[in-house]
């Protein structure tokens, strides 16, 4: 049994199974009380693996990042199984840790022979970001979405930028995740010069010259167009899927009788509680990405339907949106159902500071955004903070209030400092429920989105506004 090194300190399940088997002054007719807390030992023993397991498949994810960055591709392909299978894009599907670790160098521009490192001048950062991470019930598979955000290029010969989607088959093999199967979606590589907006449709082959030199074990299992095309890359989980973002509902704590047998069950639940906790922080990390996953891709029906029945929606200066059918609306104004075609409305999600409530009913969440957006052929660069609440409606996490904060808004070529551009306002054809609870000004004005968290040393309360 996995002892809950994390969630019960010193005393893990384990050990309090042992105080409850072991307790000699217990009567006969605690039978069933003493049943009961077996039964919840071991379901929180199994709890406490699912949260495990996430946390450690995002470790995982990360890793590869890191490794890629600085040319250790050896290192990235021992994250893999020995038959894992890599899909790039429509290149088609490499299979064998060999196989993974030689496309992984080429696209990296390593060198199998003198690796690990790159050479000189060469940049390589795939940035692994907004894992979306959903375990089995058997605790020996599980599923995650991530979003790759590249930098890429050579000492001055190219730049480029890099977005792709990444779909995640994991095993436990022998104790330990491994990446059984990775399917990646590459969006689009763009030269830093005119940016994604200014690419042009493709047509006929455009698999990457890696293929053309290093061709795949097998076809990729269906064709696609990148960027400017609109392309929704598969979604391991359906829509309706509430286990990825679902935790304990919360509950009243029970009076315990003051004997031996009440005093193990109170412990217990405080555990359960604790726990509750901790796998509610993964589930709101799971909602949020999945929030952005949606939005990303014009998907404003799934996007609403993570909110509260009463929840409100606030995008920087346009106002307040109350309850999913108004939250639909305005989400809609961000462009038609499905995108337009050359429409790219990628805000990713990152940086993420939670706090779950004491009784495990609500929550708040601090997220920063980095946001790409194309739009008519124009490209234009974005930032900005989110501070959200979330309720545990009867299990399942939703947002209460989501409030998007700008930063700032900059046209692509001139970049944010030149060519700053002001916040839209409260829309005529979709008017909001409410004004802005905040009236503020984007860049170049300074805005301290206020913090729904003391600092975490010192216990003060910071955030205060500034001209």
């Amino acid at each position: 049994m996995v002892k809950f090194r994390s969630c019960f300190g010193a005393l893990g399940a384990g050990a309090l199974l042992a105080l409850v088997c072991g307790s000699p002054a217990l009567a006969q007719d605690d039978g069933a009380r003493l049943a009961a807390l077996k039964t919840r030992i071991v379901a929180l023993d199994h709890e406490t693996a699912y949260v495990e397991a996430i946390t450690r498949i995002q470790r995982l994810g990360k890793a590869f990042g890191y490794y890629t960055d600085k040319g250790y591709f050896s290192e990235a392909a021992d994250l893999f199984t020995d038959d894992a299978t890599f899909q790039w894009g429509t290149d088609g599907v490499y299979q064998g840790k060999a196989r993974i670790r030689e496309l992984l160098t080429r696209h990296g521009g390593g060198s199998l022979k003198d690796g690990p490192g790159l050479p000189f001048g060469r940049l390589n950062l795939r940035m692994q970001l907004q894992p979306m991470v959903t375990v089995s019930a058997d605790g020996l598979t599980a599923h995650a979405r991530w979003r790759e955000w590249g930098l890429l290029g050579e000492y001055q010969k190219s730049a480029t930028w890099g977005d792709a989607v990444i779909e995640d088959d994991y095993i436990k093999d022998g104790g330990v995740w491994k990446i059984s199967a990775r399917r990646y979606y590459l969006a689009f590589e763009a030269p830093y010069q005119g940016g994604w907006a200014a690419l042009k449709p493709v047509t006929g082959d455009w698999r990457s010259a890696v293929a053309k030199e290093f061709p795949p074990d097998r076809p990729a299992p269906f064709q696609y167009q990148p960027f400017p095309a609109v392309f929704v890359p598969p979604y391991h989980y359906a829509d309706g899927n509430l286990r990825a973002i679902q935790s304990r509902p919360p509950v009243e704590q029970p009076r315990r009788p003051d004997d031996r047998l009440g005093r193990l069950e109170s412990l217990a639940d405080a555990r359960e509680l604790q726990l509750g906790r901790v796998e509610s922080e993964r589930a709101i990390e799971n909602l949020q990405a999945m929030y952005g996953y949606y939005i990303d891709k014009g998907q404003w029906k799934q996007a609403a339907s993570l909110f509260s029945r009463d929840a409100s929606y606030e995008f920087g200066q346009s106002g307040v949106y109350l309850g999913p059918a108004h939250i639909e609306r305005a989400l809609s104004l961000m462009g038609p159902q499905g995108l337009a075609q050359g429409q790219l409305n990628n805000y990713v999600m990152e940086q993420q500071v939670i706090h779950v409530s004491a009784d495990n009913r609500t929550a708040k969440g601090r997220w920063r955004s980095d946001v790409e957006l194309s739009r008519d052929g124009e490209g234009r660069w974005g930032g900005g903070v989110y501070e959200n609440e979330y309720v545990n409606d009867h299990g399942t996490w939703k947002f209460s209030k989501l409030h998007y904060y700008v930063t700032f808004w900059g046209d692509y070529d001139a970049g944010w400092a030149a060519k700053p551009i002001p916040m839209d306002p409260p829309s005529t054809s979709i008017p909001p429920d409410r004004p802005p609870t905040v009236v503020y000004q984007s860049f170049p004005k300074l805005q301290v989105v206020p913090f729904h968290y003391r600092h975490p040393v010192t216990g003060k309360p910071i955030g205060e506004d500034k001209e």
